[in-house]
């Protein structure tokens, strides 16, 4: 019995693994791909202040969400520069 369980959870263990890369059989421009990872995969995003400004509304569009944010050199943005950042996702609850 214990050998037949073993089995099933390496063949479960494949059909996730087959379920992750699902996705880049369906995206075929380099662009989605690198999208998908953006959203689904990240776990460090860096960017400038500007490059978030620019690309807020392509950012939230593709449901980007993030739990924490580290802005260094902070001292050479201005203080409404600071809130772009905070600015790219969707609020949750509808407010901003």
């Amino acid at each position: 019995m214990e050998i037949a369980e073993s089995c099933y959870r390496y063949i479960d263990h494949i059909f996730e693994e087959l379920e992750e890369f699902r996705a880049f059989e369906l995206l075929r421009s380099g662009l989605d791909r690198s999208k998908y990872l953006l959203v689904k995969e990240a776990k460090i995003i860096a960017m400038t202040c500007t490059h978030a400004a620019l690309k807020r509304s392509e950012l939230v569009q593709m449901g980007f969400k993030y739990d924490n944010i580290l802005m260094e050199e902070s001292a050479q943005i201005l203080e409404i520069e600071t809130f772009i950042p905070l600015l790219l996702q969707n609020p949750q609850d509808g407010r901003s």
